[in-house]
């Protein structure tokens, strides 16, 4: 892996770790920030939001494992842009059915959208 795509994977990865942290330390901004209606803001979606961020800051870390054993990163390059695709389908789904949170699932479909264009140019740089 060279040295660029390792810096590159490395702010990747220390992007996915923030947005993780970003509901389990300041879930209100964070939901407020992505545009979801203030009333969708109650203990039910912040758990659900923070489960999210767990596992983010997994996919996270992954990116660092996979810096350290590059003979892992072309899976884990792939795995980490097929939960940003699964991301995008499930924000389509609101958007499709006109439920209200249109600016936010918009946002969060932008974030992983390109975050999923990310990880699949990783893979395609490693050759």
């Amino acid at each position: 892996m060279s040295p660029l795509l390792q810096a590159v994977v490395t702010a990747m990865g220390l992007g996915r770790i923030a947005l993780g942290l970003a509901p389990i330390v300041a879930a209100g901004p964070a939901s407020r920030l992505l545009g979801f209606p203030a009333a969708h803001d109650n203990p039910t979606a912040r758990a659900m939001a923070r489960l999210f961020g767990v596992r983010d800051i997994g996919l996270g870390v992954l990116a660092f494992y996979a810096i350290a054993h590059p003979e892992t990163a072309p899976f884990l390059f792939l795995f980490n842009g097929a939960m940003d695709a699964g991301d995008l389908l499930m924000f389509a789904a609101p958007l499709l059915r006109r439920q209200g949170i249109d600016r936010a699932a918009l946002t969060s479909a932008g974030f992983a959208l390109v975050g999923g264009l990310g990880w699949l140019a990783a893979w395609l740089a490693l050759g």
